[in-house]
């Protein structure tokens, strides 16, 4: 009789735990190639849950370009325009949730 309650215990904090959702690693799961950028880049989602990504290129500190993707469910390549760019060093930032998730330097030439 007393390990009934301990199952019990058991079984709710199993069910609670089980329908928690489950942050990704947005760290390993996003990538950009080539990181020196002459027009465009290849955006890499890996992570499998949709979501709205917003990134933001930098250059100095200053805002360039901010945009908003909807990622589909699973993972997804995006090729990027950034021929619009001057040559200089450059930082994109990720934001998911209202997150910073990850920021990859690169090179405009």
């Amino acid at each position: 009789m007393k390990k009934f309650p301990i199952l019990i215990a058991f079984l709710f904090v199993s069910l609670i735990y089980g329908q928690q959702n489950t942050v990704s690693d947005y760290e390993t799961t996003i990538s950009m190639e080539p990181f020196e950028v002459v027009s465009s880049a290849i955006l890499s989602f890996e992570f499998t849950e949709a979501k709205t990504v917003k990134y933001i290129i930098a250059l100095s500190n200053n805002d360039v370009l901010t945009k908003e993707i909807i990622k589909n469910e699973g993972a997804q390549i995006l090729k990027t325009d950034f021929s619009f760019l001057e040559n200089g060093l450059y930082e994109i930032r990720f934001i998911i949730d209202d997150t910073a998730v990850k920021t990859i330097p690169f090179t405009k030439i």
